[in-house]
């Protein structure tokens, strides 16, 4: 199961969240950093090599809606200086505070006052382009980017089970969160397939995965961090929805005999474009 099957239901998504809500939450905030997957090593190697195309001295980047900074930390390898920027405190609170080259900032991805125009390298959006002004946003990755500075967006769709009874029933749960995800979810949802960079000649690569085995547990922890499941909490208290998804997974196991885990696997996509030069 990837994010496609559901896509015909997208129109099933919320109207009404309050963006400013998500993510103040100081234990949702540690459960995205501790519970996320990691991106694989290929995802900033595969960025920091397209951006050096036009830019071979890569000495700034820039990852707006950066979270914990599960990103921007594995660019530092490749960036002489990176500044992790979110709108929420409480994700920037989480964040690492002991790699040299790496600063974090509250802030928005559409004023960044403190980077001079001009100077950077990379302008990046992990798994978050589809909560921001999109537009503004744009204007201002032109403002900051050198020419030949590369734009990119990158992010990971649903999770997919290995075993079958286990997928069947992440199906059946995703059917009833739908509800519970912002409309502007539907971008990420469609891996952000109609998204239009504001430079020529985007590319696109579909072909990196993120695999790792994950006990009942662990996967309720992944979910913990979904806004998702706060939204559906919040507004049906009586329920525990997380004791429920265990329940049915550890049953899914179970009835498989497949033991007491099992593979899951996220599709990674990543656009990236060129500014062009002068």
């Amino acid at each position: 199961m990837s994010s496609e099957p559901l896509f015909p239901f997208a129109h099933l998504m919320s109207n009404n969240v309050d963006k400013s809500a998500m993510f103040v939450d100081m234990d949702q905030s540690k459960a995205y950093a501790d519970c996320r997957p990691s991106y694989t090593e290929e995802l900033f190697k595969t960025i920091a090599e397209y951006c050096q195309e036009t830019n071979p001295d890569l000495s700034l980047a820039v990852d707006v809606g950066c979270g914990p900074g599960m990103s921007t930390i594995g660019f530092a390898k490749y960036f002489k200086k990176i500044i992790g920027v979110d709108i929420s405190k409480t994700q920037i609170a989480c964040a690492p505070n002991n790699i040299s080259n790496c600063e974090f900032r509250v802030g928005s991805a559409d004023k960044l006052p403190f980077i001079t125009s001009g100077t950077v390298d990379l302008f990046c959006s992990g798994q978050s382009f589809h909560w921001m002004p999109q537009n503004e946003t744009f204007a201002e990755a032109d403002r900051v980017l050198k020419p030949g500075g590369t734009i990119a967006i990158f992010g990971y769709d649903l999770p997919t089970a290995d075993v079958p009874e286990v997928q069947s029933y992440l199906h059946e749960m995703w059917m009833k969160l739908i509800p519970f995800y912002p409309q502007c979810c539907v971008q990420a949802l469609h891996s952000l397939r109609s998204e239009e960079l504001p430079y020529p000649g985007q590319i696109r690569n579909d072909e990196i995965t993120l695999s790792k085995r994950l006990t009942v547990q662990q996967f309720i922890d992944f979910m913990q961090s979904t806004w998702p499941i706060r939204a559906y909490k919040s507004e049906n208290p009586e329920e525990n929805i997380l004791g429920d998804i265990a329940n049915q997974l550890s049953e899914a196991l179970k009835k498989s005999g497949s033991g007491s885990d099992f593979l899951v696997t996220w599709n990674i996509y990543i656009l990236m474009a060129h500014k062009p030069m002068l």
